[in-house]
């Protein structure tokens, strides 16, 4: 058919048709796009460009999720529903399977305890992505194994089975989200445990370092000496705590002044009122879980003049061990004990006439290399007098211990012999500095130590729960 037949069936007279309209939308002639996996979000949770670049950073730091993840994305996607408040799901994801393990994750009340110590928390958050990594790993490896058909299609005679594969993979999932959160859990709580007993517990100096806390867990989980007393400090140190806080302080009308600090109690107003405020509620409570908001300051009853303590740990032979280890537990939390009352701590591992090493632990931030290295170290030798008498006036000015109301804590399993000139010198030392000294003797009778020092407990081990460790830690 020519032109001209089609204008005229058109009866358009001869006359040619008009341009079509540009401000007229041709809807019949608009055809969506098919969805496509490009379209598709390369993370299952909402990340910003600090979340992606952590997760580039964290497969380049670690040789456990260089081994696990797939790209940047799923490692940022595991170190998010760890750090991140408020995780949120992206509608979907490329890798499908990522999306609902996340999603099945987001949605246990195990993950949501777990979460409570990991959010904000980067040293924490990357802990818990490695085991998520791990187990999302192997949870894939097991799907390939089982090679499900990909397109979802099946027949009439395929559909029971179908239904019965889908509802084990289902299963296999949770399984694996399941164990992830319990394994990261576990891990968690050992960095906690040991940054506490190390003195980079929450609120404390260093506390915020995540570089320094993941060198000190790092250097804990390959020492097991290490690694049984920071477990053992954690426990003498919640009896410390117990026994802390039913001593009665008086003269707390007198408000003396502002400090950073967790007691609800002691909140400024203007910090109760960001609590009503959303967008200051959050950063508010964060501050309050660290001890940095402002709290008033109360003068108490207790004398500022309060010394040093000192904690003497025997390092005979006799002491290797369970006893060596509960030892230095102890002096953990006295350490602890006077950093909370402000005061100058210094620990000393004495073996007779074999050696000796002096630590001093100021109130402020730790050295936490040499802390782990007075730890770690044994002597292992000795002689008929395993606690320093005739040394502590001479170690007392070497470690630097300020002026003061002193406390020396010194733990022994040995029957001490003392010879008469170095009990008198010790008692003039102990005149002079003001020292009340306190013996815990393990196993044995505290031989001639009874007379030399205000208290002397004989225990056959040092029990947390024991009422002479109890009075010990209530100093």
């Amino acid at each position: 058919m020519n032109p001209a037949d089609l204008l005229k069936m058109l009866d358009l007279n001869g006359k040619p048709p008009r341009p079509p309209d540009s401000s007229l939308p041709i809807t019949s002639l608009e055809v969506s796009p098919p969805e496509s996996a490009e379209a598709k979000s390369p993370t299952a949770l909402v990340v910003d460009e600090w979340g992606l670049r952590r997760g580039r950073d964290l497969i380049a730091e670690s040789e456990r999720l260089k081994k696990t993840c797939s790209d940047e994305f799923a490692a940022a996607d595991f170190f998010g529903i760890a750090f991140e408040p408020d995780p949120q799901l992206m509608p979907s994801c490329s890798d499908t399977r990522r999306h609902r393990f996340l999603k099945q994750m987001l949605e246990t009340p195990e993950y949501r305890v777990l979460h409570t110590d990991t959010q904000l928390d980067d040293t924490a958050a990357g802990i818990a992505a490695t085991h998520f990594a791990e187990q999302f790993a192997q949870l894939k490896k097991e799907d390939t194994k089982e090679k499900p058909r990909e397109d979802g299609s099946r027949s009439g005679s395929e559909s029971a089975g179908g239904d019965a594969e889908e509802l084990k993979r289902e299963m296999a999932a949770l399984r694996a989200v399941g164990k992830a959160v319990a394994e990261a859990e576990k891990e968690v709580s050992e960095l906690k445990e040991s940054a506490a007993a190390l003195g980079m517990g929450p609120g404390e100096p260093g506390s915020n370092d995540p570089n320094a806390i993941a060198a000190l867990f790092k250097r804990v989980r390959g020492n097991l000496s290490l690694r049984k007393i920071c477990d053992l400090a954690g426990r003498f140190r919640r009896v410390a705590q117990s026994k802390q806080r039913q001593k009665v302080t008086h003269g707390l009308d007198d408000v003396v002044g502002v400090e950073p600090g967790g007691d609800i109690g002691r909140l400024l107003p203007s910090e109760l009122m960001k609590l009503m405020v959303p967008e200051l509620e959050l950063d508010t409570l964060r501050r309050i879980a660290e001890s940095q908001a402002l709290c008033r300051e109360y003068h108490a009853s207790e004398p500022v003049g309060k010394g040093p303590i000192l904690i003497s740990v025997d390092e005979s032979g006799s002491m290797e061990g369970v006893k060596a280890h509960t030892a230095k537990a102890l002096a953990l939390a006295l350490a602890w004990v006077a950093r909370k009352q402000r005061r100058w701590a210094g620990l000393i591992a004495f073996s007779g006439d074999s050696g000796e090493r002096l630590l001093a632990l100021p109130p402020g931030r730790w050295d936490e290399s040499k802390l782990c290295d007075w730890l770690s170290e044994f002597i292992g030798k000795g002689s008929d007098l395993d606690v320093p008498i005739k040394e502590l006036p001479r170690m007392y000015k070497e470690i630097g211990a300020p002026p003061g109301i002193t406390d020396v804590v010194m733990v022994t399993d040995a029957k001490c012999r003392i010879p008469p000139q170095f009990n008198k010198c010790f008692l003039d030392w102990k005149a002079a500095t003001r020292v009340r000294a306190i013996a815990l003797v393990i196993g044995s009778s505290p031989g001639d130590l009874a007379s030399m020092c205000d208290e002397v407990h004989q225990v056959p081990a040092l029990d947390p729960s024991s009422d002479a460790v109890g009075r010990v830690l209530s100093i």
